[in-house]
């Protein structure tokens, strides 16, 4: 009765847990193949104690407390206008035209501040912030080599 009850369970626990895709090379009728999904994913956490049906990912932990993006304010605009200024300056010096070239570098200047700034302020990914999110994505990929070994064995090709 127990294995029934999985067997209905376990299909969608089962979808939402493999990125792999799963061929019947044996010709496996739908309701084997679900059978036997349902079959591996229980043989699975079995083996590796891991269940990413009811497993949750580590929470982010971002470092910043910038808005992501926020440049307007900052200064950053205004530091990088200044230094693309003093740039084009000379650059426009040497071209015979300084004011010409502050302008452009004082435009230049402060695109690019602005992208410095929205790339050092970006929240980073769970991976660089939390350390427990590699031990989670290990345990996560233990349960889908275990998943795949137990449908090859019953006769399907895993990708």
């Amino acid at each position: 009765m127990v294995l029934l009850a999985a067997l209905w369970l376990c299909p969608l626990a089962a979808a939402q847990s493999s990125d792999f895709i799963v061929y019947p090379a044996k010709g496996q009728s739908s309701a084997q193949q679900r059978r036997d999904r349902a079959e591996c994913h229980v043989w699975a956490v079995d083996q590796t104690g891991f269940d990413p049906s009811t497993a949750t990912p580590p929470a982010s932990t971002v470092t910043t407390t910038t808005q992501q993006g926020q440049a307007v304010g900052s200064g950053a605009l205004v530091r990088g206008g200044a230094r693309g200024a003093a740039v084009g300056a000379v650059g426009g010096a040497i071209g015979g035209n300084a004011g010409k070239g502050a302008a452009i570098g004082a435009a230049t200047g402060a695109l690019i501040g602005g992208m410095r700034h929205r790339e050092a302020t970006r929240p980073q990914t769970i991976s660089q912030t939390n350390p427990a999110y590699s031990e989670y994505q290990a345990k996560q990929n233990r349960y889908q080599r275990a998943t795949k070994a137990c449908l090859s064995a019953r006769g399907y090709i895993v990708e």
